[in-house]
């Protein structure tokens, strides 16, 4: 007997959720914990569950649930920011005094001259000097051209061959993304394995695109793969990038 996996819509309750946030496949909520973000002064302490049977999409809802924040983690909290701040001040005001100091410069004392230095110097450097002897002028050669070499022929620019660059390999979980895309794959949980075999293990366009438009939610996918099947199969094959497959995508819209 096939045991069909079960999907748990997530509401945050008085705190906030992040974008991107998917369906939880377990009762508790342990594979969503991180997308929750409680209100300020509490801490998230886990989900609780409703059955929700009206709803035709999800076997339930979790529902995140807070506790007040301890006093003294709010009063370490508050603390640790006003410190900061007081840094922040104190090396502002370290670098004002210094640029003051630098841009000012130090002062520089000079002794006033007094008229009577001045003319004992003068009369004192009238007497040492002794009389210049006149001196015949001399004859000035003129200078001698010194012969033109000739110019050196310019050496050829030697050009280096440009070597080719290799192109990164795509990695496994690139292909496996690429392999569903090319050949139109509409069923969600596929993209599900795929999301949650990488978790925090693989970056990039190709993996956001899975978490936060793919796996947004369940209605989401069905609109995004009704679109995707609208993919004639030449064109699903030729697309290799997020930039072609959103353009793609919009133009089944």
């Amino acid at each position: 007997m096939e045991i069909r996996e079960r999907h748990f819509s997530i509401d945050p309750g008085e705190g906030k959720k992040m974008d991107g946030c998917p369906y939880s496949t377990f009762e508790d909520g342990r594979d969503v914990k991180d997308f929750i973000i409680p209100p300020k002064g509490y801490v998230f302490t886990g989900f609780r569950f409703d059955p929700n049977a009206s709803n035709q999409i999800y076997d339930g809802k979790l529902i995140a649930e807070y506790t007040k924040e301890p006093f003294n983690e709010t009063l370490r909290s508050s603390l640790w920011k006003a410190l900061l701040a007081l840094a922040v001040l104190a090396v502002i005001a370290g670098i004002v005094l210094l640029a003051v100091g630098v841009f000012k410069g130090p002062k520089t004392n000079r002794p006033a001259k007094t008229p009577q230095t001045e003319v004992i110097a003068t009369d004192t450097l009238a007497e040492e000097t002794p009389a210049v002897a006149k001196e015949e002028p001399q004859k000035v050669e003129e200078p001698v051209a010194p012969a033109e070499e000739p110019e050196a022929e310019p050496t050829p620019e030697v050009k280096e061959e440009e070597k080719p660059v290799a192109a990164t390999p795509a990695s496994p979980f690139q292909k496996e993304f690429w392999d569903m895309i090319h050949r139109r794959e509409v069923r969600m949980d596929p993209y599900d394995s795929l999301y949650k075999a990488n978790r925090n293990q693989v970056e990039g366009e190709e993996y956001d695109y899975l978490r936060f438009i793919i796996l947004k939610d369940f209605p989401s996918f069905k609109e995004w793969s009704g679109k995707l099947r609208n993919i004639s199969p030449s064109d699903a094959e030729q697309i290799q990038d997020i930039s072609t497959l959103k353009e793609k995508i919009k133009a089944t819209e």
